[in-house]
C-alpha cells in the first residue's frame, strides 16, 4: 500500500494541506498513522480524501457528508452497506469508466495524424484532451476516444470530419442527459417537496440511490434507442446509396 506524507496527500487529491487537517478535525478523514512526527497517509485516505473533493465540488456540504460518515459508523439504516467513496460513485463517478493517461502531441500525431493548433483546440474544446502545464504534453480523460479516432482515420476518415459527427451527437447526447436529469429532480420534487435537500444520513442514501436508479434506466434506453436509430439510419443509408447508384446505372448487388 502507498504511502503519503500530508504534502503529497494534498497534491494528488487536488487540494491544500489546510484543508485537509481541516477535514480531519471535523471527522471527515481518518486520522493519519503516526512515525515519530511524521504523519503518514495511505491509499485509503486518499480515496476517501477524493471523495470528499469531488462531493464538495458538486454540491454537498461538509455537513451532510460528516453526517453520512457518522450514520455508517452507527451502522444505522440504508448506509450500513455503503462507504463514502460508493457514495461517491453513485452520485458523481463517471460511468464510463474512463482510461486517462497524459500523452505529447508527437503521440497523439502518431495515430491522428498531424495536428494543426486550430485542431488541438478542437480537441480542447471538445473535451477529448485537456491542457498541462507542458505545452507538449495532454491529459487524455479517455484514452479510448484517441484510439477509436485512430481506428476511423486508418479507414480513411479525415479527423476534421470525425470531430464534426462527434460533436453533432454530443449536442444531442447532452439535451437527452438534461431532460432525464429534469426527470429526476421532477420526482424529488414530487416525492420530497421543492427546495428539499437531504438532512441526514439515511435520506442521503434514499437520493444517491434514486440517482442510481435513474442512471441505470437511463443508460440503458439511451443505449437501446442508439441501437434502434443506428440500424434504422443504416437501413436508410444504405436504401438512398443503391438509389442513388441505380439511377447512376451503377450495378447494384441484389440478395440472393
Amino acid at each position: 500500500m502507498a504511502e503519503y506524507r500530508i504534502d503529497d496527500l494534498a497534491r494528488k487529491a487536488g487540494t491544500t494541506t489546510r484543508n485537509v487537517r481541516v477535514y480531519q478535525e471535523s471527522g471527515l478523514l481518518p486520522r493519519p498513522q503516526r512515525r515519530g512526527r511524521v504523519a503518514i497517509y495511505t491509499d485509503r485516505h486518499l480515496s476517501q480524501l477524493q471523495a470528499i473533493v469531488r462531493l464538495l465540488s458538486e454540491g454537498f456540504t461538509v455537513k451532510h457528508i460528516l453526517k453520512f460518515i457518522t450514520g455508517l459508523q452507527r451502522g444505522e439504516g440504508l448506509v450500513e452497506v455503503l462507504d463514502l467513496a460508493e457514495l461517491e460513485e453513485l452520485v458523481i463517478s463517471p460511468w464510463s469508466n474512463p482510461k486517462a493517461q497524459t500523452m505529447t502531441r508527437q503521440e497523439m500525431e502518431m495515430q491522428l495524424g498531424r495536428l494543426d493548433g486550430a485542431t488541438l483546440r478542437r480537441l480542447v474544446s471538445g473535451g477529448i484532451i485537456q491542457s498541462t502545464d507542458d505545452k507538449d504534453a495532454y491529459l487524455v480523460p479517455d484514452r479510448r476516444v484517441i484510439d477509436d479516432f485512430a481506428k476511423l482515420i486508418s479507414r480513411g476518415m479525415p479527423l476534421a470530419a470525425i470531430l464534426k459527427t462527434t460533436t453533432a451527437v454530443d449536442k444531442k447526447l447532452d439535451e437527452a442527459a438534461r431532460a432525464m436529469t429534469r426527470a429526476g429532480h421532477t420526482e424529488v420534487v414530487r416525492q420530497r417537496g421543492t427546495g428539499w435537500y437531504p438532512s441526514n444520513d439515511v435520506e442521503l442514501a434514499w437520493a444517491a440511490d434514486l440517482i442510481d436508479a435513474m442512471r441505470r434506466v437511463s443508460r440503458r434506453s439511451a443505449h437501446a434507442s442508439l441501437d434502434r436509430a443506428l440500424d434504422e439510419a443504416v437501413r436508410a443509408e444504405l436504401r438512398q446509396y443503391q438509389q442513388e447508384a441505380k439511377d447512376k446505372g451503377a450495378p447494384v448487388e441484389r440478395k440472393a
